[in-house]
C-alpha cells in the first residue's frame, strides 16, 4: 500500500482557500504564489511552513518544487 502523502502548489492563491481544502484532505501544500500584500500576510499567518512566491511573471516553472496537484484562482 502506498502511504505517500500528496503534495500541492497554489497559483493566484488569494487568502488560501485551496490550501485550507488541501490541509483538510490530508494534502501537504509545498508552495503558493500570490502578488497582493494583504493576502500574502494572511497566507503567511495561516501557513507559515509554506514557501511563498510573489509575482508569477518572475517565476520559472522549473524552479518550483515538484507537486502532485496545482490549483489556481482566477487572477
Amino acid at each position: 500500500m502506498n502511504t505517500r502523502k500528496l503534495t500541492h502548489g497554489s497559483l493566484f492563491a488569494g487568502i488560501g482557500g485551496f490550501e485550507l481544502a488541501a490541509a483538510e484532505s490530508g494534502i501537504h501544500t509545498k508552495w503558493n504564489c500570490e502578488i497582493e500584500p494583504y493576502p500574502r500576510l494572511v497566507l503567511s499567518a495561516r501557513f507559515p511552513q509554506v514557501k511563498q512566491y510573489g509575482d508569477i511573471c518572475k517565476l520559472k516553472g522549473g524552479d518550483l518544487p515538484a507537486v502532485d496537484v496545482i490549483t489556481f484562482g482566477s487572477p
